[in-house]
């Protein structure tokens, strides 16, 4: 085996500390995103999303084991009383138009009225419904999702058209289920 000279060996050592150094500093390169990433979510923590509706704990719906409840479609479901006024029906009709100014996704989705008392139909979109527990605010009205969950809940002051434009984003982006 030839022995290196001085020279040799120094040229040979100056390639490994060039190559250790081009090392370290692809490493570096390669780990500066993470840290980046790391330190940003350190300094300013994600808030979380926007959403114009409560956004509820999904749990199976009570309402969706009633004989009658549309399988595999969201329903957008409101809650009447037996002495339902004025207010019942303008909330029935907002919800009627949500529904409608869904346009391709309004086949997707089905409007529910879950009726408290015994003189409630099970037919044409009524569901009797007396002890179904909804979220503690009853004036408005709720997402179920095509599984049985509950998703959102929205006031009966909600803007409309916050409201289409959120469901219609919810039904895009869930285009499997229902």
């Amino acid at each position: 085996m030839k022995s290196l000279s001085a020279e040799e060996s120094d040229v040979w050592s100056a390639r490994r500390r060039d190559g250790r150094l081009l090392l370290v500093l692809l490493t570096l390169l390669c780990l500066a995103p993470v840290l980046a990433a790391w330190w940003v979510i350190r300094a300013e923590p994600p808030r979380g999303g926007k959403s114009y509706g409560t956004l509820l704990t999904v749990r199976p719906f009570e309402a969706a084991r009633l004989a009658g409840w549309p399988t595999g479609k969201w329903v957008l479901l409101t809650r009447e009383g037996p002495d339902c006024a004025t207010a019942c029906r303008s909330l029935r009709h907002t919800v009627g138009q949500i529904r409608t100014a869904l346009g391709e996704a309004a086949s997707r989705t089905v409007v529910v009225r879950l009726v408290d008392g015994r003189a409630a139909r099970a037919d044409a979109g009524e569901l009797a419904g007396a002890g179904v527990p909804l979220p503690a605010v009853d004036s408005g009205f709720m997402l179920v999702d095509p599984l049985g969950n509950q998703v959102m809940f929205y006031p009966a002051s909600a803007e409309p058209r916050r409201v289409m434009g959120e469901i219609g984003h919810l039904l895009k982006t869930n285009n499997g289920l229902g």
